[in-house]
């Protein structure tokens, strides 16, 4: 009996919000009268319990009503592709991740065609002490070959506990034949900012937004100005590759360069309500010229922080149309798992729903093609050669009057 009323409150969480289940809003009780469709609750709680006694009792492999509830869970709950329930591991791997602190290889990879290319590797990771390279072009892990395979696919191949070792099997530029490389996971803290800079500018390049990237842009800002000194002409923000995170994070980054004015508005149906986010007194640069640099994989966070600077029309966006992801998650803890689930739809200040639409940048300026094998990759850990990187390029420009342009010789800490 006692299962049976956790099985049905659990049911009753999905059923009281017709398409999901949003925070700050109570279950109704089994009992409720309420119309769902052209049934009560409790009529569709009663069929749901049905069907479960049913594949219980009579499939053909033995489930356990914890099995079957899950099951469940994770279909109510996969309306759209960003949404899903996190077992216990998959959460607590969600929340290492958005402090900035994980298990892993220590790579960045991307899909480049039909392989997968590794875009960076992580200073003192396990796969640089491995000797992987930016530009290695991975064929397989663990012998399964990855060639034309989702990177979500590849994400799930490449994870695995700490201290457990994966193969893979890498071609190299310059290289004839593919070789293995065994590297052994390990415990990762990843910064999600770093900086460095080019005479007179500045440069911030944002991985990602987790919990420690608004100061860490703060802290980026303060030590450029002290290095570069009063002649310096502004800053390039690179978003290229930047898959999002916190939008909070992304809000506070955005606070960071802008005095006043919206920074995004998030609607909610299933809430009843809008929440605006705006800005508050002090740009920490004091009003410096931004450049944005932004490509199609610049999603959700990163578009968030572009569409604020551009429709406050603070920053210059060059590069590409940006991915389109214009929804909120949010992530809603259970006894056990928890759930990731799309609550909103966000709008730039502007008013716009950038969703399956991506932003249009001020200038377009295609990235260069790199070969099969990787071999015009941008070097790890490195600032960007303007010399093969024409996006990077146009941004000193456009912060540089040409007298000042010279070879650079800055690197990113």
């Amino acid at each position: 009996m006692k299962l049976r009323l956790v099985t049905a409150a659990a049911l009753c969480a999905f059923l009281a919000i017709p398409g999901g289940m949003t925070t700050g809003r109570s279950a109704l009780a089994a009992g409720d009268s309420t119309p769902y469709g052209h049934s009560t609750e409790a009529e569709e709680v009663d069929r749901f319990l049905r069907a479960l006694r049913t594949i219980r009792g009579q499939y053909v492999e033995p489930l356990t009503d914890r099995e079957l509830v899950d099951i469940a869970i994770k279909a109510m709950a996969g309306r759209d592709r960003y949404s899903a329930y996190l077992d216990d591991g998959e959460y607590r791997q969600l929340q290492a991740s958005n402090d900035g602190a994980f298990a892993g290889l220590g790579i960045r990879y991307e899909a480049h065609g039909t392989r997968v290319r590794i875009a960076e590797t992580v200073p003192e990771s396990p796969a640089e002490a491995a000797g992987l390279r930016s530009g290695d072009v991975i064929l397989a892990v663990d012998q399964q070959p990855v060639g034309g395979a989702e990177l979500a696919t590849v994400k799930q191949m490449l994870s695995g506990p700490e201290g457990a070792a994966v193969s893979l099997t890498v071609l190299r530029a310059g290289t004839p034949d593919p070789f293995e490389v065994s590297v052994v996971r390990g415990k990762l803290r990843v910064p999600s900012v770093r900086l460095g800079a080019v005479g007179t500018v500045g440069y911030i390049r944002i991985a990602r937004f987790d919990r420690q990237t608004a100061t860490g842009v703060s802290t980026a800002i303060r030590s450029l100005r002290d290095r570069i000194g009063p002649d310096i002409g502004g800053f390039i923000i690179d978003l290229r590759d930047n898959p999002g995170g916190l939008v909070q994070a992304s809000v506070r980054v955005a606070d960071s360069f802008l005095d006043k004015g919206t920074i995004l508005t998030a609607r909610s149906p299933g809430r009843g309500a809008d929440k605006t986010y705006t800005a508050t007194p002090g740009d920490e640069t004091d009003g410096l010229p931004l450049v944005v640099l932004v490509n199609a994989k610049s999603a959700s966070a990163a578009e968030i922080l572009t569409g604020a600077l551009k429709d406050h029309r603070r920053a210059t966006v060059i590069g590409t149309t940006t991915f389109g992801k214009g929804i909120i998650q949010s992530v809603i803890p259970f006894d056990s798992g928890a759930l990731k689930l799309t609550t909103a739809r966000y709008y730039t200040p502007s008013g716009q729903s950038i969703h399956q639409i991506g932003i249009q940048p001020d200038e377009t300026i295609a990235e260069p093609a790199a070969a099969e094998d990787g071999s015009s990759a941008p070097v790890a850990g490195g600032i960007p050669n303007a010399a093969n990187d024409q996006v990077f390029a146009r941004a000193l420009s456009i912060l540089r009057p040409p007298s000042t342009l010279r070879p650079q010789s800055a690197g990113l800490r």
